[in-house]
């Protein structure tokens, strides 16, 4: 009788581990971003995703400051991908009015992302003129570290990192640090391995908490011998200012504000009911 019972108990427990196993997760993840850009001004801007296995839902509202602005930036949409199922979805957040795209057009495609990667080559080019590159070059890099408080319920270190080309312009990047966390690395895988089955190169998709500093000094093949960021960045503020100036020329900051692991929720990757499908 003892024996049948302990038993039992195995297979109960064994039984219970594999489908414990089997539960499929989603990662919910909110970031937040704000840009104070010159001529444009303030623009804030938040995104919600949230990932599961093969299937992905952004959101993004964008808003600015200036009247003028705001005709050009003041956006409020959403999008949905489904690998498995090969569907895709846009929506506008205002109109409640959404389209079912041929998901021939969720793919990665190569002709326009050369385009993209010729573009952003001319911007970072644009960029290096106006820091370190032209005429200029990187003159010094240093980088500090003091306690960064709470984020996201987790203790940070902050890192500042300051970077002067020989043209005296400084870029400062505030980055906070925190241990790697299971909710990032597990969104992050997801990201990946959807962005991978929409056919895009392993070496261009950004992974998420990699942090500002290390990715510029990497780009501008500096030489440098500084303290190593290896944890998730979960909170950044980048500064630049010209020669002799007290106020920067451009500012963004950056915060993921909410990282959860859930249950894989179907309802959390379909269009709101209320909307309204539409071919405009």
């Amino acid at each position: 009788m003892f024996i049948y019972i302990k038993a039992s108990a195995l297979f109960i427990l064994i039984v219970a581990k594999f489908v414990f196993a089997q539960v499929e997760q989603q990662v919910s993840m909110g970031l937040s971003m704000s840009f104070n850009i010159p001529y444009v001004g303030p623009i804030d801007k938040l995104d919600t995703f949230v990932f599961g296995p093969n299937i992905w839902h952004h959101t993004e509202t964008t808003e600015a400051k200036r009247f003028y602005a705001k005709m050009l930036v003041n956006d409020s949409k959403g999008k949905i991908i489904d690998t498995k199922n090969e569907l895709f979805f846009k929506y506008n957040i205002e109109d409640k009015e959404y389209q079912q795209m041929p998901f021939e057009k969720a793919l990665y495609k190569k002709d326009s992302v050369k385009t993209k990667n010729i573009s952003s080559k001319k911007k970072r080019s644009s960029w290096s003129v106006g820091f370190g590159g032209g005429e200029s070059s990187i003159d010094s890099v240093y980088r500090i570290k003091e306690h960064g408080g709470t984020v996201l319920g987790v203790e940070s270190i902050k890192w500042t990192t300051t970077i002067t080309d020989s043209a005296d312009g400084i870029l400062i990047i505030q980055e906070w640090e925190t241990p790697l966390l299971p909710a990032l690395r597990l969104a992050d895988s997801l990201n990946k391995s959807l962005q991978l089955s929409l056919g895009r190169p392993d070496t261009s998709i950004a992974g998420f908490g990699t942090g500002f500093s290390n990715m510029i000094l990497k780009s501008t093949n500096v030489n440098h011998q500084l303290p190593q960021i290896n944890g998730e960045i979960i909170k950044a503020v980048i500064q630049s200012f010209e020669e002799n100036e007290l106020d920067p020329t451009f500012t963004m900051k950056l915060e993921i504000t909410n990282l959860l692991i859930e249950p894989l929720n179907r309802e959390d990757f379909i269009v709101p009911q209320q909307y309204t499908i539409t071919n405009k």
